[in-house]
């Protein structure tokens, strides 16, 4: 009796198919049974027992996958924090120690100013008959700039003096008559005649707007046909509340709240003045410092001034310092004046200009580029090349000047050290590996040579970034 194959025997596929097929076709051994039962519990646990050999190497394939990802990422991910950043190409090159007179300055935005700047207005109301002047033009002083109606003054002038002629004649007629009482009362009443002739003829006078310093026209505020009233004209120091170019110009010169009152006034005059007149043959400039600058500030220190757009500087020295700064923003700032020297051309007021203030200046100071000053196990060294090899020279260092630094003790002038330079921000900070134990392990040389700082803690603390040394320098690439 033959029984059917189940469908998984008739299959081909696997590498034990064909046996099993063969087999269940010869029969069972002769300690199976052959009853249908027992083959096909047979056939089943074969194939039971294929599977699950089968998912045990599935299983263990995806674990191994688990484990590479997880230790791949991990890899990534110290890698990443603890990769190093581009450093850029370093350039070396030998630079002679040498003597120099160095300063130290405070720089300073400010304002040019004209020294000197009138403020005029016709001292009598009346009707405009003349403008002499157009901006641009040059005047000297006491030069007429213009003038108002002059008939009813010019009518007052003839009556005064036909008054004074009649006291005149009263004097005469009482000293003949040798009367003292008549002769003390003609007297008087020629003096207040000869006091109104006065007045008038002054008041004459100022029909004619004249210019009361030498300089250039600035501004013509009045036409010819304006009737316009008596005012006062004003002149002064641009720097000293005469100025009506800016307000804070007073306060620039004293620091003072008097002095801001009287640049915020003479603002105000030269906006209400009917013809300004700048002086051109002196300057000044109205800058401003910070508080840390103050300190350093006194009268009479020598600027360097460029003014905007300029191909030159000029110079000038510091006339007054302010007292009294300015908060804007949570930023204080001082006000300084500043007097140019001599009678540069091509200046015109309101225009910005750098300045530059020398504050200290030291003649003969050995100095080298920073950037060949290193720190070497805790002293400071430079390097230098003999015969043909790199050493380093331990030298006291005194004051830095920015690019270059004092160096007092240890080198020469006209020895070369080795100066290294190195984009900024490329090199990499030196990491501390930080031990288990009480103490942190020590930071890591960084890329720029510096030493990285005793770590504390448990764990380490990272090194600081240090100044650029040459390869093969300790800490170099």
């Amino acid at each position: 009796m033959r029984f059917p194959q189940p469908p998984f025997l008739a299959s081909s596929n696997g590498p034990h198919s064909g046996a099993l097929v063969r087999s269940a076709r010869k029969g069972w051994g002769p300690h199976e049974s052959a009853t249908p039962s027992a083959a096909w519990k047979r056939v089943d646990l074969v194939h039971v027992a294929r599977e699950q050999r089968h998912r045990s190497k599935r299983r263990t394939a995806v674990l191994v996958v688990v484990a590479v990802i997880l230790v791949g990422g991990g890899a990534g991910a110290w890698w990443w924090t603890h990769r190093p950043a581009a450093v850029a190409a370093v350039t070396t090159s030998l630079v002679a120690a040498s003597t120099e007179t160095v300063k130290e300055t405070v720089s300073a935005t400010g304002i040019i100013q004209p020294a000197s700047q009138a403020n005029l207005k016709f001292a009598q109301g009346g009707k405009v008959t003349a403008v002499n002047v157009k901006v641009g033009d040059t005047v000297t002083a006491g030069q007429p700039l213009g003038t108002i109606d002059a008939t009813t003054l010019t009518a007052a002038v003839t009556l005064a003096q036909q008054q004074l002629t009649a006291a005149q004649a009263q004097l005469t007629a009482a000293t003949t008559a040798a009367n003292a009482q008549q002769i003390a009362s003609a007297n008087a009443q020629v003096t207040s005649a000869q006091t109104k002739v006065t007045s008038a003829q002054q008041a004459l006078d100022q029909t004619t707007l004249a210019s009361t310093i030498a300089g250039t026209v600035a501004a013509v505020n009045v036409n010819v046909g304006d009737t316009v009233a008596g005012g006062t004209s004003s002149s002064g120091s641009s720097g000293s509340g005469g100025s009506g170019s800016a307000g804070s110009a007073g306060a620039a010169v004293g620091g003072t709240t008097a002095g801001a009152a009287a640049g915020s006034s003479a603002a105000s005059s030269a906006a209400s003045a009917q013809i300004v007149v700048i002086a051109t043959n002196a300057w000044l400039v109205n800058a401003t410092v910070g508080a840390s600058d103050l300190a350093k500030l006194k009268n009479g220190l020598q600027t360097t001034i460029t003014p905007t757009d300029a191909t030159q500087p000029i110079f000038g020295t510091v006339s007054t310092v302010g007292v009294i700064g300015t908060t804007s923003g949570g930023t204080s700032t001082f006000p300084v004046v500043i007097a140019v020297t001599g009678m540069p051309t091509g200046l015109y007021a309101g225009t910005t200009a750098n300045v530059v203030i020398t504050v200290k200046q030291v003649p003969d100071v050995l100095t080298v580029p920073t950037g060949a000053i290193h720190d070497e196990g805790g002293q400071t060294v430079v390097y230098q090349m003999k015969d043909g090899a790199q050493v380093s020279t331990p030298v006291t260092v005194g004051t830095v000047y920015g690019a270059t630094t004092q160096i007092t003790q240890g080198i020469n002038a006209g020895e070369q050290v080795v100066v290294t330079e190195r984009a900024a921000g490329t090199g990499r900070t030196g990491t501390g590996t930080g031990g288990t134990g009480r103490t942190g392990g020590a930071g890591g040389y960084g890329q720029q040579g510096g030493f990285g700082q005793q770590g504390g803690g448990q764990q380490g603390g990272a090194g600081q970034q240090g100044p650029a040394v040459p390869p093969g320098a300790p800490g170099g690439n």
